[in-house]
């Protein structure tokens, strides 16, 4: 009888167990996983560069930078591939840059998961610009005001070293000794950096598709 009694009460309490854990608020869980999922895969890298831009898997799903303004010194830029984690080829700009200042950044990267979609972003604080050394970068798309100087074009990608990024042989590369970018705005497929700095910034998740304007 007494063993009977405390497997009715052992069922009460996983009764009211089960009852507690329907109240969970399922919006808040969900938005919470989203962002889980979100700073997992979008967040920029801040590592080493060796050999960066095949250092890892790339995702399926670019992300955006707007910034004020970048100055650069010692770039180089060349046509490439690189393989995302399902194997297929992106066609990018793969660009090494030894070192930059970024002012005013934004960048922001959206993720479709299975809870919903949502919006991860990363914005510098100030007037302070964000440093960056040994930078590399695989572009698709890249606008703003441009001025190079000490231009180097149709040089073998080869030929060319920053950041640790080089083209094969034969392949069309440029280089400059320096690069600034007004009103920059990029969109990649893979960012990294030997180290990134950011100071007073800021980071958020929203829902929905929310990219940096």
């Amino acid at each position: 009888m007494m063993r009977a009694n405390a497997h009715r009460a052992t069922g009460r309490r996983h009764r009211r167990a089960a009852k507690d854990t329907g109240r969970t608020n399922w919006r808040r869980f969900t938005l919470a996983g989203i962002g889980a999922t979100v700073a997992a895969a979008g967040t920029i890298a801040a590592t080493t560069a060796a050999a960066v831009p095949v250092s890892f898997a790339v995702s399926g799903n670019p992300f955006i930078v707007r910034a004020d303004r970048l100055e650069a010194t010692s770039a180089v830029q060349f046509p490439s591939f690189r393989q995302d984690a399902t194997g297929r080829q992106r066609t990018v700009a793969a660009v090494g840059i030894e070192q930059a200042r970024i002012y005013r950044l934004c960048q922001s990267a959206v993720a479709h998961t299975p809870l919903g979609t949502a919006t991860l972003q990363i914005r510098s604080g100030g007037d302070e610009p964000v440093r960056v050394d040994a930078l590399a970068i695989d572009l698709s798309r890249l606008s703003g005001d441009m001025t190079y100087r000490d231009v180097e074009m149709g040089r073998d990608a080869s030929t060319l070293r920053a950041a640790g990024v080089f083209g094969t042989p034969g392949t069309y590369g440029q280089r400059a000794r320096t690069l600034t970018i007004k009103n920059m705005r990029l969109k990649a497929w893979s960012l990294t950096a030997g180290m990134f700095a950011l100071t007073d910034a800021s980071m958020s998740v929203k829902a929905g598709e929310q990219p940096c304007r």
